[in-house]
């Protein structure tokens, strides 16, 4: 028995029948599928429809199992990873690339809408909306602009970052402050002989009027932010691991979790931002932070009291890590783009 010639092309006619053998690997074929690769049998021309379900599928994944994933991750804190590690994953998206989907839907939301990063945040073109100022300067400490802003932030060495909390809505503050060429510290000193240009490219930096600034800090954000989101995933599984290492999980199990959490704080932020009112951001932000510890404790177990002590230190420690590498990201922006 031979099989057919590789570059035997079927009649037209003959494109709805099954064919004997699997165009793909040569197997025989009985079914809808080639029992060893998984090729479709009946093959046919594709038409248009086609070609652009298979385009959205595969980077949007709208499909069946895109809604059943997503009533899970909503309404069911931790459902979907217990039922990963239970072996039922047919039915559900796969973690990752439910991680991507909404990852990818956020930022485009973000892109298109008009979001900005840096000074023109403080000209109230988006007072109504959450924005990012990052400010790499040389002042101590920024001061509120307005007696009716509350601010709420916090140091650590050369990094400064916090939330401004108006009526009009809430914008979150990362910010570096760079000690003087006149007194500058041991570690800056050691950058500026390794980087002989460091200098140069901070002053350049520094005289650039607030709208060029905000133009390439906000470039920047969306060229590089996404590999900083997908880069702190294992971060943020990392400590999950140190605050459940008696238990003996592996790391992979934190992992799925992490990517379970963080799709459902995209989809969160993206609520964010095209939610209008002030209170509706503030409760959406409450939810998500209530939803982390409600997971935890429905995937890991242990006593309330130990699962609100590990969700607090898991919180306080991701963002302040988050919030140092996103200031260095933005410094790394200031310093190489055009």
């Amino acid at each position: 028995m031979t099989s057919p010639p590789l570059h035997a092309v079927p009649a037209p006619a003959a494109h709805h029948a099954t064919p004997e053998f699997c165009p793909g690997c040569q197997a025989r074929l009985g079914v809808n599928f080639c029992p060893q690769c998984g090729q479709e049998a009946v093959l046919h021309p594709p038409s248009m429809g086609e070609f652009v379900a298979e385009f959205i599928g595969h980077y949007v994944a709208i499909e069946g199992k895109l809604w059943r994933t997503m009533g899970q991750l909503l309404l069911r804190p931790g459902a979907l990873t217990k039922a990963y590690m239970a072996g039922k994953r047919v039915n559900y998206m796969q973690p990752l690339r439910l991680f991507l989907t909404l990852s990818v839907i956020l930022f485009a939301l973000l892109q298109f809408s008009g979001f900005s990063v840096g000074e023109s945040a403080k000209d109230g073109t988006a007072a109504k909306r959450p924005a990012v100022r990052a400010d790499i300067g040389k002042t101590e400490l920024r001061v509120a602009d307005a007696a009716n802003i509350k601010r709420y932030e916090i140091m650590l060495g050369y990094y400064n970052f916090g939330v401004d909390v108006t009526p009009d809505g809430s914008h979150v503050n990362f910010g570096l402050t760079l000690p003087s060429t006149d007194n500058p510290s041991f570690a800056l000193t050691v950058l500026r002989t390794v980087f002989p240009t460091f200098q140069q490219s901070l002053d350049r930096y520094y005289a650039l009027p607030p709208g060029q600034k905000a133009e390439r800090l906000t470039h920047g954000f969306f060229a590089r932010m996404p590999y900083v989101i997908f880069f702190m995933v294992p971060v943020f599984a990392l400590f999950l691991k140190l605050l459940y290492l008696p238990s003996g999980r592996r790391y992979g199990e934190y992992l799925l979790f992490a990517l379970h959490v963080n799709a459902f704080a995209f989809f969160i932020m993206a609520l964010v931002h095209v939610t209008p009112w002030v209170w509706g951001t503030r409760l959406l932000l409450a939810l998500l932070f209530l939803y982390i510890a409600r997971a935890m404790h429905n995937v890991y177990g242990g006593a309330p009291l130990a699962t609100v002590a590990r969700w607090l230190v898991l919180v306080v420690a991701y963002l302040m890590t988050l919030a140092v590498i996103i200031t260095q990201v933005m410094l790394f922006i200031s310093l190489t783009s055009a």
